[in-house]
């Protein structure tokens, strides 16, 4: 058996996988503030007390922020989590529990969960981009490879625009999307209600839709000269919305990218919100 962990910025999951890797027990709790109680501390207490009905022997920690995956350590990440930059994953959680741990990046984790079990399923040569909150990214080609300051896939820092001071996450994620929704339609509408209204071909809906598919699509083109992958997996809460979302953003992406030959794929995640947990015990598994 086989634990695995994801942790975000407002909940923890855990999923106890069998050996046939299917989840037979799954929870969540409330990420804590980390400064009256740790994060590890709440792990090592639900993994405990799961551990007294599954008899794991290894555990998968899919998390934000940049990982050190040698040391199993935070080395960098948003002001979200306080206190979160040197939490040491194996002192502070593994070597209490005795279990063996593995921990990442949550959008690298999802990336080896759509790889191995998902949209992304055996193949090579894949970017995947995770639109939420921020924007993350991962890259396997052969396997994951981490560079020299573990940062590989960290767009969300990039294309940065001096005018505007901001960065892509800040222009282009779904957050932002959420805002200029909030700012230029009315403050009420959430953004699956935004889609089924864009369905619907409403003029100011689509207006907005196509701006900032535009921003999405600048720091895509950007990859795709930079990497080439064969393919690209589109990840985060609004990959829900299917080919509806995926057709449009791929025809922006060819309307501005200057090598027209490019023939890389989009692809839309497959396993949803459960992707990283996969992602993060798949290094046990012999495939």
């Amino acid at each position: 058996m086989y634990l695995g962990i994801d942790i975000g910025g407002t909940s923890i999951k855990f999923a106890v996988f069998d050996d046939n890797y299917k989840i037979i027990h799954y929870e969540t709790c409330k990420t804590p503030d980390n400064v009256t109680v740790k994060i590890t501390d709440e792990m090592f207490r639900i993994a405990s007390k799961i551990r007294e009905s599954y008899n794991f022997n290894a555990a998968g920690i899919s998390a934000a922020g940049v990982i050190d995956n040698i040391n199993m350590e935070v080395i960098r990440a948003a002001p979200t989590i306080k206190n979160y930059v040197g939490t040491n994953f194996k002192k502070d959680f593994g070597d209490r529990l005795g279990v063996d741990v593995y921990v990442d990046n949550d959008v690298n984790c999802a990336l080896l969960g759509e790889q191995w079990l998902g949209g992304a399923k055996g193949l090579d040569e894949v970017f995947c981009m995770a639109l939420g909150t921020g924007i993350g990214g991962a890259y396997y080609l052969n396997s994951l490879p981490f560079g020299s300051n573990f940062g590989v896939g960290e767009i969300g820092a990039s294309v940065y625009d001096v005018e505007t001071d901001t960065t892509y996450e800040q222009r282009a994620s779904t957050i932002a999307l959420d805002r200029k929704i909030k700012a230029e339609m009315y403050d009420g509408l959430s953004v699956i209600e935004f889609f089924d209204l864009c369905k619907r071909e409403d003029t100011n809906a689509l207006k907005i839709l196509d701006e900032w598919l535009y921003e999405v699509a600048r720091g895509i083109v950007n990859l795709l000269c930079i990497l080439d992958p064969k393919y690209i997996v589109i990840g985060g809460a609004v990959s829900a919305q299917g080919d509806y979302l995926l057709n449009k953003l791929e025809a922006k992406v060819r309307e501005l990218h200057p090598i027209k030959i490019n023939k890389t794929k989009f692809l839309a995640a497959s396993l949803g919100n459960d992707a990283a947990l996969y992602g993060a015990i798949s290094p046990f598994v012999k495939k």
